[in-house]
């Protein structure tokens, strides 16, 4: 079992990850006390978990939608859900072919292979609990890196669900193709969980776990030298990287003597700003924002330069830094 505690740290400190990781386990016999039973929806345990700190489980006696534990396996299907008419019948927007073809496409654990699925905070998970998978909330920037942490190891990229149950996302699909899940969950998760409409969902199982903090806290990348093998001849980068400053050449000529990643004067606003980006991306940042300052004449980076940039680019530095 990997270090939860100090995973739990990164994704909270480095993913910006909402609330507290969850780890959920498949429970093949009676959960231990130290889990409490619920009477609400199955997906609902991500939430208390996340945001409240309980350990929780459902079963097929403690929760309040079928729909939930038939994914799961623990009761059988009810005609109405497994043919998708409780979709279609009770809407005007689902086609009875839509619904049904949805149903049928739905990964569910097979019948009676788990008793209970419970849930814990990651960095307070019982004694003696194994994790089978840890999941997140996230907005989609933080996300988008969650859940690249094993495309940057094995090249596998993560799997992606839209519009499907939640239950299935989160508790039957990790099983099936034991790889990590990014999904938006379908109305009725995202209601029981409060999501806000810039989150989402990543699914972690544990044996990826470990990639994690080789992504978080090894994540470097020398900008320039990316950039030279992505460029054509005729690029304005190169024209740029000749200006770039006999300040850059100085610093890569003499690391130990450089005070920092700055070429340029910075305002300690610009700084700030700097500071909260995710690690690993602020070089990409500090150079981005000083070649826009330098094409523009302007004799340091300033909050306002930034802002000015962002928006050349259809983008609200304000919305980013809400985002943060």
């Amino acid at each position: 079992m990997p270090d939860l505690k100090a995973i739990a740290e990164i994704l909270i400190h480095k993913g910006k990850v909402r609330g507290k990781p969850v780890g959920i386990t498949l429970f093949r016999d009676t959960p231990p006390s130290s889990y409490e039973p619920i009477n609400e929806e199955p997906c609902t345990i991500v939430r208390l978990a996340m945001d409240e700190g309980k350990a929780v489980y459902f079963d097929a006696e403690h929760h309040d939608c079928l729909v939930g534990v038939y994914h799961c396996g623990m009761i059988p299907g009810k005609r109405e859900i497994m043919s998708g008419e409780y979709l279609s019948s009770t809407s005007s927007f689902f086609t009875c072919e839509g619904a049904a073809r949805l149903k049928s496409g739905m990964l569910n654990l097979p019948p009676g292979m788990v008793r209970a699925i419970g849930a814990a905070p990651l960095d307070a998970v019982p004694a003696g609990v194994q994790v089978d998978w840890i999941v997140v909330v996230a907005n989609p920037h933080n996300a988008n890196q969650i859940a690249g942490c094993r495309v940057v190891q094995d090249g596998m990229v993560a799997h992606g669900a839209f519009g499907t149950s939640l239950c299935g996302d989160i508790f039957s699909s990790p099983w099936h193709k034991k790889n990590i899940i990014i999904t938006f969950g379908d109305f009725g998760g995202r209601m029981n969980n409060r999501i806000k409409q810039d989150q989402l969902f990543v699914v972690i199982p544990i044996e990826f776990a470990d990639c994690i903090p080789r992504l978080f806290n090894d994540m470097k990348i020398d900008v320039n030298a990316n950039l030279a093998f992505t460029k054509p001849e005729w690029s304005p980068f190169w024209n740029k990287k000749g200006v770039k400053t006999e300040d850059y050449v100085k610093q890569a000529e003499h690391p130990d003597a450089a005070a920092g990643p700055y070429t340029m004067d910075w305002d300690e606003e610009a700084k700030e700003l700097v500071h909260k980006a995710p690690e690993g991306m602020t070089e990409f940042i500090i150079e981005n924002s000083e070649t826009y300052a330098r094409e523009k004449g302007y004799p340091k980076v300033t909050r306002a330069s930034i802002a000015e940039q962002m928006e050349s680019l259809g983008m609200s530095l304000d919305e980013m830094i809400a985002d943060i």
